[in-house]
């Protein structure tokens, strides 16, 4: 299948389930709950456009796992694709190969978790790859997934209160009913916190205005979002910043833990299916801007946990007067309601 090819299909595809309510970052997602693809040889999630189109396909097809692979990847992990399965191409850039790294004897390592190590060259001409992968229910034989317990509810509002004042974007509360993100004031508007229906749904708006936050010109300065702003509500431009700020919405929810609420979309659909039609490759521009959105505002959040750790560690061993007094942070109310829907 040739780029274009693949590119006009996959659009397509997520065209008809915007027009459904059905696209990835359209659906409710509850907290701890995974719905973004993982490799099954590796245990590494899918990225960007490939993370979607498979999330998309595992929509569609009503496949509960998550797990995918080429058809070498889940024999190796002791399956076996069933004949007459239809697989789902994806696309790799590649500008590293991947050398697996064998012992004495010429066997493959493998690690404690008994998946097999690599090693990787750098590539002096990379190039883009396409690859057939199959989920997990399309074979037989694949281990049981082990889904990890997910963390506590409180456990999740707290990473997320603190990935919000981790971003360094101050948030402003004001009674009403608008949630949105000044770029010229830098800062985040969002109702007060009673007005939300739940701590959940509170933390998924503040999510989504804070992936519009990443496009700042001293952040990302994404084009996007400066453009959308010029161009206003109902433009093109507005529309593909929505696009990338809901798809990084979900995609921040689920690593932080706290789902995803996709009630903020329904005012773009026309716009997003009048961007994808217009250019096939938009859809797969607009993920890949999101993970990068995601990736941006967790990092962010580790960088600064990292410090806060051995800061924290330091004042609980120091002895008398000289106790460091590290200041806590204030949680909101976590699995209680915030009062009435707004």
């Amino acid at each position: 299948m040739k780029h274009d090819e693949y590119h006009r299909k996959f659009a397509d595809a997520i065209v008809e389930q915007i027009r459904q309510g059905t696209a990835p970052w359209q659906k409710p997602w509850g907290p701890g709950e995974r719905v973004l693809p993982m490799n099954v040889d590796t245990g590494q999630s899918y990225r960007g456009g490939n993370s979607l189109h498979l999330a998309a396909v595992q929509q569609k097809q009503g496949y509960g796992d998550v797990r995918w692979g080429t058809y070498r990847q889940i024999q190796a992990r002791g399956g076996q694709v069933r004949k007459g399965e239809h697989g789902t191409r994806i696309l790799s850039f590649q500008d590293k190969k991947r050398i697996a790294v064998t012992d004495e004897r010429g066997r493959p390592k493998r690690d404690a978790e008994d998946k097999r190590v690599y090693r990787y060259e750098k590539l002096e001409t990379p190039y883009i790859r396409q690859y057939t992968v199959f989920n997990a229910e399309q074979a037989d034989g694949l281990p049981a997934r082990t889904a990890a317990l997910p963390e506590p509810l409180w456990k999740a509002h707290q990473q997320a209160e603190r990935v919000l004042e981790d971003s360094g974007v101050p948030i402003r509360h004001v009674a009403g009913d608008r949630a949105f993100y000044h770029m010229n004031q830098d800062e985040i508007v969002l109702p007060a916190r009673a007005q939300f229906p739940s701590a959940n749904h509170y933390y998924q708006t503040a999510l989504h205005e804070l992936g519009h936050s990443t496009g700042h010109p001293e952040r990302m300065n994404r084009e996007t979002l400066v453009k959308g702003i010029e161009s206003g509500f109902g433009s093109a431009e507005y529309a593909r910043e929505e696009l990338r700020a809901e798809i990084s919405a979900m995609m921040t929810g689920e690593r932080v833990g706290v789902g995803h609420d996709p009630s903020r979309g329904a005012a773009y659909v026309e716009g997003w299916i009048a961007a994808l039609e217009e250019d096939p490759r938009e859809i797969r521009r607009a993920a890949a801007d999101a993970q990068k959105i995601s990736d941006f505002v967790l990092t962010r959040h580790r960088e600064r946990e990292a410090v806060r750790e051995p800061v924290a560690a330091a004042a609980t061993r120091a002895p008398g007067p000289e106790r460091v007094v590290v200041p806590v942070l204030k949680l909101p109310v976590s699995e209680r309601s915030f009062g009435p829907s707004r």
